[in-house]
């Protein structure tokens, strides 16, 4: 009887022993890729909250790091208002830029997975959460 309790106790503890070494391993190797999402409004205060709150929840379901940055384009609606209630709940930046200036932070950030959805045009907002 005391054998059999030992080779349980024994496994049990090769177990931990091993998944303690693959997690050590993962966090080690295996940096987790952040995807980052950029936000273009300009008077989306009817699409904005919904859909910052649609990437938040099916990032988590899917259990992968995002960033979002809102670039606005001179809302004169409350589109940044909810954009900064929201900032307080999620990592969110809210930035205001030209046309330009974006074409040049993505350029800057090539090496990331960096997705740019315009919130006025219904076609790109489904393929945003294809890269989920």
């Amino acid at each position: 009887m005391m054998l059999g309790l030992a080779w349980i106790i024994g496994c049990y503890a090769a177990g931990v022993a091993i998944i303690h070494w693959l997690h050590w391993q993962w966090r080690r190797y295996g940096k987790p890729r952040t995807t980052h999402y950029v936000l273009q409004t300009y008077n989306n205060q009817l699409q904005v909250e919904w859909y910052l709150r649609s990437l938040y929840f099916f990032s988590w379901m899917k259990g992968k790091a995002i960033s979002v940055t809102l670039a606005d384009e001179g809302s004169t609606d409350d589109t940044l208002e909810i954009a900064r209630r929201l900032s307080l709940e999620h990592q969110l930046s809210i930035c205001t830029i030209a046309e330009r200036d974006l074409e040049e932070w993505v350029l800057k950030h090539a090496d990331e997975q960096v997705i740019v959805v315009r919130l006025n045009q219904n076609e790109g907002l489904e393929t945003a959460f294809k890269y989920m």
